[in-house]
């Protein structure tokens, strides 16, 4: 069967067709995908917010690794082209990021980017929320696009963990304990509501008379926490902690450092376990100290009866070899009167 020339034209055209279709389609999506707005924020608060409200619609870039303080941060490259190509910026205006991020925006040279300040606390549940709203109002304006169906479930979210949180700080009693902690944390410790007695700046800016002031006053309170700021030190709590009798506890100040806490209800959550287990240990290890206590007291009451005991036998004894000698004495000076009649 002879097939028609044309019909294999009309067939190789319409093939094609359908490839330049396919290709044309793909082309666009790639487009789509590259040309996503580039947000550009100082630390993961503000980016964890960003990817649960826009992360489909933007490409997100952190500049500080949430492992690290913003003091710390090192500029990148990486980090001036993203700026530098960014749509929007959202920064804390905390005092750790004002040495560098003047300096970033500089280098970038981007003459169109929209700067967002999101100030305030954002580590307790009224913080975050703030911050939540701050970023998607921002957001909605700049993308042109309605996120407030999401922006209600974060608040949402952030609302139930904060009712179970306290829910549990109350059936601790938390409210009796006296804690010790790094500055940065006291706003969420007594959010729980611990009773923050003393406080401490980064490790490296306290002198030896600092640190003893804190041993003084952990122990003049009975203190059952010290609670160290895992992005500044995560071990200098530690032998303060075992030398006044209290128990060493590590928090997180960004979400994302920890496997679990990609956000800040988890980062709260989290963070409220470690004070809670804290507390927990404390009062254990209290409850054992005085069984220990009250074992020692029984033991010296009971070493003491024995003594007493152990002395009158001794007085008994002594008696009874005294009577003992007198009526041998006795004896004998009987016998010997009796041979001399």
């Amino acid at each position: 069967m002879k097939v028609n020339r044309a019909t294999l034209f009309l067939a190789a055209l319409l093939i094609l067709s359908a490839i330049l279709i396919e290709g044309n389609a793909r082309l666009a999506a790639a487009a789509e995908e590259v040309e996503k707005p580039i947000v550009v924020c100082t630390t993961n608060v503000l980016g964890s917010i960003i990817k649960e409200i826009a992360g489909e619609d933007v490409d997100v870039h952190v500049l500080v690794n949430p492992s690290l303080c913003p003091a710390d941060y090192d500029m990148k490259p990486s980090d001036v082209y993203a700026l530098s190509n960014a749509k929007i910026l959202f920064y804390h205006d905390i005092p750790g990021e004002k040495p560098w991020l003047r300096n970033l925006i500089e280098a970038a040279g981007n003459e169109d980017l929209i700067e967002v300040k999101v100030p305030g606390t954002y580590n307790t549940p009224a913080g975050a929320k703030s911050c939540i709203r701050i970023i998607g109002g921002n957001l909605s304006r700049v993308l042109s696009k309605d996120f407030s169906g999401k922006i209600s479930s974060m608040l949402n979210a952030v609302d139930a963990v904060a009712e179970e949180i306290k829910s549990e700080a109350q059936s601790l009693g938390v409210g009796n304990f006296s804690v010790i902690c790094m500055n940065w944390q006291k706003t969420f410790v007594e959010w729980v509501g611990f009773k923050v007695v003393a406080t401490y700046n980064p490790p490296e800016t306290l002198s030896a008379s600092d640190i003893k002031q804190l041993i003084d006053k952990a122990r003049n309170e009975s203190v059952a926490l010290i609670i160290d700021n895992l992005q500044v030190s995560a071990e200098f709590g530690a032998p303060i902690a075992s030398e006044v009798g209290a128990v060493h506890v590590v928090l997180t100040n960004f979400p994302g450092a920890i496997p679990g806490t990609g956000n800040l209800t988890q980062m709260f959550r989290y963070n409220a376990k470690q004070l809670f287990d804290g507390l927990k240990r404390w009062k254990a290890m209290k409850v054992l100290e005085m069984e220990v206590k009250e074992l020692a007291e029984s033991l010296r009451a009971e070493t003491e009866s024995l003594r007493n005991q152990l002395s009158a036998f001794q007085a008994a004894t002594f008696v009874a070899a005294t009577v003992a000698a007198v009526e041998f004495i006795l004896l004998l000076a009987k016998r010997k009167s009796a041979k001399f009649k």
